[in-house]
């Protein structure tokens, strides 16, 4: 219920208790406790005969939706030579695997700034971003059905600190295959990514 009230604030900047009650086709009790604990929770407030949603919570209008959304991951390759820093991943859905180190692009962060912290709080590295190599759509299939899918942000970063590299020769099995693929054919390329502030 209350995700179905939020919901409206996608389309509305603000509503009557009554318009609410309307769209939501809910009973006016029941619809009183869950705006009382929408407000409780500080995601909407009440202003006069209005409800409206939070400062706070403008920054979820983009995640208001019953679709489930593609997900902004940045992956980092530190090359010497002809190996590469490869981790090995414990969590599904390539459990078991090699590939590289990587993690979420998170509100309000750019790439470098990303590519930095990701290497610092996960593996406490300090690393230098380098250069975006390309952007992937990739899409997780298993038995026919897509079950995840990914945008990928494939970076180059280095580092003075010592680490294990991995050479490829031999591995390919062993490495998620998307990950395998960016190392042998988009390792050298770069391209731009703007940063845009939009008011």
């Amino acid at each position: 219920m209350e995700k179905e009230i939020l919901n409206l604030f996608l389309y509305n900047h603000r509503l009557k208790f009554n318009e609410i009650e309307k769209q939501t086709k809910s009973r006016s009790n029941i619809l009183a406790y869950h705006l009382n604990r929408l407000i409780r929770k500080n995601m909407i407030e009440k202003d006069d005969a209005f409800y409206k949603l939070s400062e706070s919570s403008e920054k979820m209008i983009p995640h208001l939706t019953n679709k489930n959304s593609v997900i902004s991951v940045v992956l980092i390759a530190i090359k010497k030579e002809e190996k590469v820093f490869l981790i090995k991943r414990n969590k599904r859905p390539f459990d078991n695997k090699l590939c590289l180190p990587g993690g979420r692009l998170i509100v309000g962060e750019t790439i470098p700034e990303a590519t930095e912290r990701i290497m610092e709080e996960k593996f406490s590295l300090k690393c230098k971003f380098e250069k975006v190599n390309s952007i992937n759509l990739e899409h997780v299939k298993k038995q026919g059905k897509i079950l995840h899918s990914f945008f990928l942000v494939f970076v180059s970063a280095t580092t003075k600190q010592e680490l294990n590299y991995t050479s490829l020769a031999g591995k390919k099995s062993k490495i998620v295959s998307s990950d395998y693929y960016l190392i042998k054919n988009n390792l050298d390329k770069e391209t731009s990514v703007k940063n845009l502030i939009t008011r």
